[in-house]
């Protein structure tokens, strides 16, 4: 596989992941908010607390693994995208005072 290709699956993966890190903190954060006992808000007429325990079947600590396994993964991600960009980072270190081209 072209580095390039490679590069670019990286990107994508970890794009996509991000995004699933960002749904699950919202719907952490604001639908099934800590110390309610998994119950939500009452948002836009809502149920409210009383009625709030999960949402598509799955509780608040499950949420949280998800959340907890997708920021692993991008970790991973990033450290790949990092490597693949190694010469270019080290060529920028050294001529820190200059510009940033391409490593060739």
């Amino acid at each position: 596989m072209k580095r390039s290709s490679l590069n670019f699956i990286v990107d994508l993966v970890s794009f996509i992941d991000l995004v699933g890190i960002v749904l699950t903190g919202i719907i952490l954060k604001y639908v099934l908010p800590p110390g309610t006992g998994g119950c939500g808000r009452e948002v836009s007429g809502g149920m409210g607390r009383a009625h709030i325990r999960d949402l598509w079947s799955m509780t608040r600590h499950e949420w949280g693994s998800i959340h907890y396994y997708l920021a692993l993964l991008f970790i991973v991600l990033i450290t790949a995208h990092i490597l693949l960009h190694w010469d270019w980072i080290k060529n920028c270190f050294k001529s820190l005072f200059g510009s940033c081209e391409k490593a060739s």
